[in-house]
């Protein structure tokens, strides 16, 4: 979609403060994406709320959808991750990759942070009225979904882990049913597996939680709730840093959620490790 269209198109129809609103974001495009509403708000001297009347006059649900929406249009024109390490070596000496590399996570994490403050609740109900949660996330997603799975076990034991070893995803695929929750992680490309997944799941009624890169991925178009995270990086790869981000901050709201049984539980786990000799005490 067109955005800038979008906005000019309406233009004429807007409230005069509307289009002053309007005027400073098509002046502004990349702060849309990278800055918090409250910041643009401040910087153009508006209020807040009238950025968020402005996105639902444009069809959006708020800010943060509109938001999204920018964050992925500037996206679109991704290349190829051979193309992408080519530019990497002809840009950047090896002295200032170092610092590129840093400075654009510290914006990815900033705008994963102010995407996701109103769906992160969503996603803890989902996954916590859920009889059981299954986790999956193959090739660079792995890392996120594996790390969730980890953690979550720590206080939750009904979480299940579809890991795909041995072609084994069918195992757990037929034991869905419409009481269960499926976290789904992936990110453009999106693998092959994550989508039989996904299919399997919306035919039982499983309710989907996504934990994706762009609101027009195949995960969120149909996800019951998404949680969006940036994959920017200075390398020739996209970064999954947001994603783990985005997956600690899940992680934490739910073992707040459950107080102190989520405490004992935890206790309880660790115990175990450091008793099994799993884990080596500091001496």
């Amino acid at each position: 979609m067109d955005l800038r269209k979008l906005i000019i198109d309406h233009y004429p129809t807007l409230t005069p403060e509307l289009q002053r609103a309007a005027a400073f974001v098509l002046e502004n495009i990349n702060d849309v994406a990278l800055i918090s509403m409250r910041t643009i708000a401040h910087n153009a001297d508006l209020k807040p709320a009238t950025l968020s009347r402005l996105a639902k006059k444009l069809g959006y649900e708020g800010w943060e959808a509109l938001k999204a929406e920018f964050i992925y249009s500037l996206k679109l024109t991704r290349s190829s991750y051979a193309s992408r390490a080519v530019r990497l070596q002809q840009n950047l000496q090896q002295e200032s990759a170092y610092d590129a590399v840093f400075s654009t996570l510290s914006h990815s994490l900033e705008d994963t942070q102010s995407l996701n403050q109103d769906s992160l609740q969503r996603a803890v109900t989902l996954l916590d009225d859920a009889q059981q949660v299954y986790v999956c996330g193959f090739r660079a997603s792995f890392s996120i979904a594996w790390s969730i799975y980890y953690v979550y076990r720590l206080f939750q034991q009904r979480v299940t882990l579809i890991d795909n070893l041995a072609n084994s995803q069918q195992i757990f695929t037929r034991e869905l049913t419409d009481q269960d929750s499926v976290l789904l992680v992936s990110f453009s490309p999106y693998s092959r597996e994550t989508l039989q997944i996904l299919e399997t799941a919306q035919q039982v009624g499983a309710k989907i939680v996504a934990i994706t890169d762009s609101p027009s991925s195949p995960l969120a178009q149909v996800a019951d709730c998404t949680l969006l995270f940036s994959i920017d990086s200075a390398s020739f790869f996209p970064s999954v840093v947001s994603g783990m981000a985005i997956a600690e901050a899940l992680l934490a709201s739910l073992v707040a959620k459950h107080g102190e049984p989520a405490v004992q539980s935890i206790e309880k786990s660790e115990k175990y490790l450091f008793e099994s000799g799993s884990y080596i005490a500091n001496r």
